[in-house]
C-alpha cells in the first residue's frame, strides 16, 4: 500500500476519517473541472453557444469528421444528448453531417466555415481563463502535472476496460 494511502486520520468532531492524499487530489481535480466548466459556460453564452456546444466544436477542431459516437466517447457523454447538440449546431450552420465514404449508414460530423467566426473567440476565452488559473506556476511544473494527469487517465482507461469486460 502506498504511503499516501496511509494518510487517513480520524477527526475528533465527526469520527470520520480524513481523505487520503489520492482522495484529496481527486476532489481537487473534480473541483477545478467544475470551475473551468462554469467559467467557460458563462463566457460561451456571451458568444451565443453553450459550454456543451463549445466542447463538441473543440472535439471536431481536433478530429473533424468524427462520428457522433466518437464525439460522445471523447466527451464521456451518451449519444442521444450529443445528437441533440449536433442538431442545434447544424441548425446554426456550425457543422454538417455527411455520410461516411465506406458505410453510408454512418454519419460523420464536419465543421463548416461559420465555425471560423467563433474559433478565435473560443481560443481567446481559453486564454482568459487559463492564464490567470496558471499564474505563478512554472511551465515545467505544468508539464509535470500534465504528465501525471495523463498517466492517471491511462490507468483509469485500463481500469474501465477491465471492469467493463468483467461486467459483460
Amino acid at each position: 500500500m502506498s504511503k499516501a494511502a496511509h494518510h487517513e486520520v480520524d477527526t475528533e468532531d465527526t469520527g470520520a476519517a480524513e481523505l487520503s492524499l489520492e482522495g484529496e487530489f481527486a476532489w481537487a481535480v473534480h473541483d477545478v473541472r467544475g470551475l473551468i466548466g462554469r467559467l467557460f459556460d458563462r463566457r460561451m453564452r456571451e458568444i451565443g453557444l453553450t459550454q456543451a456546444q463549445g466542447r463538441v466544436l473543440a472535439v471536431l477542431r481536433r478530429t473533424d469528421g468524427a462520428t457522433q459516437t466518437e464525439i460522445a466517447d471523447q466527451l464521456d457523454m451518451e449519444r442521444a444528448p450529443i445528437g441533440k447538440l449536433v442538431d442545434r449546431l447544424e441548425e446554426a450552420g456550425f457543422v454538417e453531417r455527411r455520410a461516411d465514404a465506406c458505410d453510408r449508414r454512418v454519419k460523420r460530423v464536419y465543421l463548416m466555415p461559420k465555425f471560423a467566426s467563433v474559433a478565435a473567440e473560443m481560443l481567446s476565452l481559453g486564454e482568459e481563463i487559463f492564464v490567470p488559473a496558471f499564474e505563478g506556476i512554472s511551465p515545467a511544473k505544468i508539464e509535470r502535472i500534465t504528465a501525471v494527469l495523463l498517466h492517471i487517465k491511462t490507468n483509469l482507461i485500463a481500469l474501465d476496460a477491465a471492469q467493463s469486460s468483467t461486467s459483460n
